[in-house]
């Protein structure tokens, strides 16, 4: 029988892990779901005619259902359907690692939340966690996953036969927010440190330009458009010839040539690529005309293109992009994107743009193209074939400008990829896409998330390729008549803030340096003293069969560590020298998360820790020399430089994902 109390207090219990839930629970209605008694005296929901549990025995039901979901180990697991919540229990007690529960049914999950406490069971896991929506689902998989993690997706066999649909979308969003992930954290640990050198060699040349942040909601509630190089592209230049002086234009560097031949030329090229992408800008013919916006970490070539100014784009996620503009002064900062055109929105946003309308952003293979017609790579073109997969022909002739090694279609490179489809711009029609403009959507949804909550206008207007989540759709000509009604003259106010900033020199920084090179001495001290015990007392941990003396030993090693942390945490730029040593030394190991770690897992750790520590203050310290050698003879800074091989064409730009607020 329903009892509100125990209702009253699931919720309350819900409340602290999906605070999002727990009003949407308050609102729902559990008309349709039914209590039935079964021959025992059992009670159970029904739900369509369909038992969601046993009415004989639902424990011992919960149970079997439970051994069936341990059946294979699982770091993260995704139950799709509560049932009547027998089987959570058991299942925890063998396999106590994150579990999310995600119940599309918000009926089903009230009737059976008036019935069964799980105040207890949510008390005693800490990774236990609710959804009832793909958005939710996506949040949750996106702040528990990590890459090496084991995810699994269980449904519940009453789900399975009430809505097969709700099942595959939790399997779909699983798969997804795993795709991103990988993608996004994968390669930026790898990317960390070259990002981190070209940034030094960038630091003279970054002191000389204004900081895009000048220009801080300068164009607050203007119209800004958004230009990527996606194949729907070519349909919309015209009518943006049409409203250049109404609205803000933002374009990244692909799409340089093609505005420049429907005569449009932005306001704004951004450009964010750490390799030599200067033909971009140069394909245009010629460029001093050009107001140019690289990000801190893009390539030197890129800020020696001649051109009529220049602002220095410092996203969220360039950390010693961040030191530099803050030593500068900066306060204000655009919000990071996993790709150029996300970090043109970023721009757009920053300059206060309200609303801001996307075209040319396809994400998806529109006519068989990748690029749209007269972009730098508009020769690339996509071939579908019929076993479920693409080809990408010209992907070579693009590594050739690229001056990067061609992908080998035969070893798994760029020139087979599984096609994946996605809803499309047009409702109701499905588009083909692939994994890494698949991530990019994903991507999307967090930016039309926050762009929501501050009440800002993201209108994908591309009128073709994939439907983008969270952000509204309609015709370009439709956002043209309401919002790009009054003139602007955008680019003389850009110009006049740049001839305002007055360049600084090396001796502008010499007081950020010293403090953060006595940062440095500190968690060198800390890391030696770490290190120090760690060498002594590791063999005694190892060896000792006193449960005191164990506890002393592991007690000590955490306060070491804490300390180190602390000091970590206090150096936010020191982490892009520290976490690629923590990667790379955890994916020797073939290590991923454990439940109960032995005493061998909890020194290799402290190792990791250690050890990483080590090297990354050693890696910052050749940065600030590398910083400080941008400032004098060229040739000296070029002998500096310690940069790693850059990544594989094709390699996803930049994915971070941080708002910050001035």
């Amino acid at each position: 029988m329903a009892s509100r109390a125990v209702f009253e207090k699931n919720v309350a219990a819900i409340k602290k892990r999906s605070i999002d839930l727990v009003d949407d629970l308050a609102a729902a209605s559990t008309e349709g779901v039914f209590e039935e008694v079964g021959p025992r005296g059992a009670k159970v929901l029904v739900d369509h005619g369909v038992r969601l549990g046993s009415a004989y025995d639902p424990v011992r039901e919960g149970e079997q259902i439970a051994e069936r979901m341990a059946e294979e180990p699982a770091d993260l697991m995704v139950a799709v359907g509560f049932g009547m919540g027998t089987q959570f229990a058991p299942y925890l007690e063998k396999n106590p690692s994150t579990l999310i529960i995600y119940e599309p049914s918000l009926a089903r999950l009230k009737a059976a939340l008036e019935r069964l406490s799980v105040t207890e069971l949510i008390a005693g896991h800490k990774d236990l966690f609710f959804a009832s929506d793909p958005v939710s689902l996506t949040r949750l998989l996106s702040a528990r996953y990590s890459p090496g993690l084991r995810m699994r997706v269980f449904p519940h066999p009453a789900v399975l036969r009430l809505d097969q649909e709700a099942v595959s979308s939790a399997v779909k969003a699983t798969r997804d927010a795993k795709d991103v992930i990988d993608v996004q954290k994968l390669t930026s640990i790898e990317m960390l440190m070259p990002w981190a050198w070209v940034t030094a060699r960038n630091g003279q040349r970054i002191a000389s330009r204004p900081q895009l942040g000048l220009l801080h909601e300068h164009f607050r509630d203007k119209p800004a458009v958004v230009v990527a190089a996606g194949p729907s592209l070519d349909k919309q230049l015209p009518l943006l010839r049409e409203l250049q002086d109404r609205v803000v234009i933002i374009g990244i560097g692909q799409t340089a040539r093609a505005l420049r031949e429907a005569g449009i030329e932005p306001h704004l090229t951004h450009i964010l690529e750490s390799r030599d992408v200067s033909h971009q800008l140069t394909d245009c013919g010629d460029t001093t005309d050009m107001i140019v916006a690289p990000s801190a970490d893009a390539d030197p070539a890129i800020f020696d293109v001649p051109s009529r100014a220049q602002f220095t784009v410092t996203g969220a996620g360039g950390a010693l992009g961040i030191w530099i503009a803050r030593a500068m002064g900066e306060k204000f900062f655009p919000i990071g994107g996993g790709t150029v055109a996300q970090g043109a929105v970023g721009m757009a946003r920053l300059l206060g743009c309200n609303p801001i309308a996307l075209i040319g952003q396809d994400l998806a293979f529109t006519n068989g193209r990748r690029y749209g017609k007269g972009t730098s790579y508009d020769f690339v073109e996509v071939e579908m074939k019929e076993d479920g997969q693409c080809r990408f022909d010209g992907i070579n002739a693009k590594a050739d400008i690229l001056k990067e090694k061609a992908p080998d279609p035969e070893n798994g490179g760029m020139a087979d990829q599984r096609v994946v489809w996605v809803d499309g711009w047009e409702e109701g029609e499905k588009v083909p896409t692939w994994r890494a403009y698949a991530s990019f959507l994903e991507q999307y949804r967090e930016v039309g998330l926050h762009f929501q909550s501050h009440g800002v206008s993201l209108i994908n207007c591309t009128e073709g390729g994939a439907r983008i989540p969270e952000v509204e759709h309609r015709t370009f000509r439709s956002f043209a008549d309401e919002f790009a009604t009054v003139r602007i003259d955008a680019r003389r106010h850009i110009l006049e803030v740049h001839e305002a900033f007055e360049p600084l020199t090396l001796e502008d920084f010499r007081p950020a340096i010293e403090k953060s090179l006595k940062v440095l001495d500190k968690i060198d001290t800390e890391t030696r003293k770490g290190s120090k015990f760690l060498l002594k007392s590791g063999p005694k941990l190892l060896a000792v069969r006193n449960d005191q003396q164990r506890l002393e030993i592991l007690r000590r090693m955490a306060k070491h560590e804490k300390r180190v942390r602390t000091q970590l945490e206090r150096a936010a730029w020191l982490d892009m020298f520290v976490q690629p040593e923590i990667h790379n030394a955890i994916a020797a190991s073939r290590r991923t998360e454990r439940q109960e770690p032995t005493d061998e897992d909890l020194l290799e750790e402290s190792q990791y820790l250690f050890g990483a520590a080590a090297k990354g203050i050693e890696h910052a310290r050749q940065w600030f020399e590398l910083f400080e050698a941008s400032f004098g003879d060229e040739e000296a800074n070029e002998e500096k430089t310690i940069e790693p091989a850059r990544p594989e064409a094709e390699a996803p730009a930049k994915p971070n994902f941080s708002f910050p607020t001035a």
